[in-house]
């Protein structure tokens, strides 16, 4: 059997022009009805206006954020690793957001492509609320591996490293560990929240506390966000330390001053 192009053509004109639907509200403004939902079966409502320019600006007119705001905090959307994927998603579909609006200029001849553009920016948008706690903190460990490998090599990095010199070994691993100037090691570790600032404090406790040589290095992901009492506690027992992934080049020249 040949397929008809002509006649699904037809067919699937039909049935968008019933999913996606312009009318007028009583208060006068333009609203788009289209098939892009949230999880609950509402609909992304999409509104039309006149640009400065004579084109016509799609707009959510903070609908999104509003309905996020149901059951998500707001803030984790403009921090940490969704923050840089929501910022990448705004580039990448070409949209602005304003004060929590996302907006979207376009001409009235590519206005079908960029309805469905925008609609999927918004999707993505809201997919990120399903963005999971510990897949932020992976993507953090990913991320800083990247940037320690860039450093200074794959080679010269042990990843998960275990001191058997210590006691129960096997308890207290290290994220990395580079062979130092003076025949010691430089432990490094990655801390994107509180629970591991604490669990980094122990071990390190445990490595001085039985005499063990080494140089430590903490990378915070954002050492603002960590409890200032668990932030103290490590860097008294911590080397040095860096505030977040960002500040590379402090990371570099820690690591150049201490390892081989």
């Amino acid at each position: 059997m040949s397929l008809d192009a002509a006649r699904l053509e037809a067919v699937l004109c039909d049935r968008l022009c019933t999913t996606v639907r312009l009318h007028k509200r009583d208060d006068g403004v333009l609203m788009l009805d289209t098939p892009f939902t949230f999880p609950d079966g509402d609909h992304f409502p999409m509104y039309l206006s006149e640009s400065r320019t004579g084109g016509i600006v799609l707009s959510d007119r903070g609908h999104i954020l509003m309905h996020i705001s149901y059951e998500h905090d707001i803030d984790t959307l403009y921090d940490g690793v969704r923050a840089s994927l929501r910022e990448q998603i705004v580039l990448e579909h070409g949209i602005r957001e304003d004060n929590g609006v996302f907006l979207v200029e376009s001409s009235p001849d590519q206005l079908a492509n960029s309805i469905f553009g925008f609609g999927q920016a918004l999707t993505k948008i809201y997919d990120l609320t399903f963005l999971s706690r510990d897949r932020v903190v992976s993507t953090f460990y990913e991320d800083m591996k990247s940037v320690l490998f860039g450093i200074v090599g794959e080679e010269k990095i042990e990843v998960d490293y275990v001191p058997l010199d210590v006691p129960n070994a096997n308890n207290y691993p290290v994220d990395y560990r580079l062979a130092g100037r003076d025949g010691s090691s430089v432990f490094i570790y990655g801390v994107p929240n509180r629970d591991k600032a604490r669990l980094t404090t122990i071990t390190l406790s445990h490595f001085l506390l039985n005499n063990l040589s080494f140089e430590s290095i903490i990378v915070f992901e954002n050492q603002q966000e960590i409890p200032r009492l668990d932030v103290a506690r490590l860097t008294n027992v911590a080397g040095t330390a860096v505030a977040s992934l960002e500040a590379e080049s402090d990371l570099r020249r820690k690591i150049d001053g201490l390892a081989a």
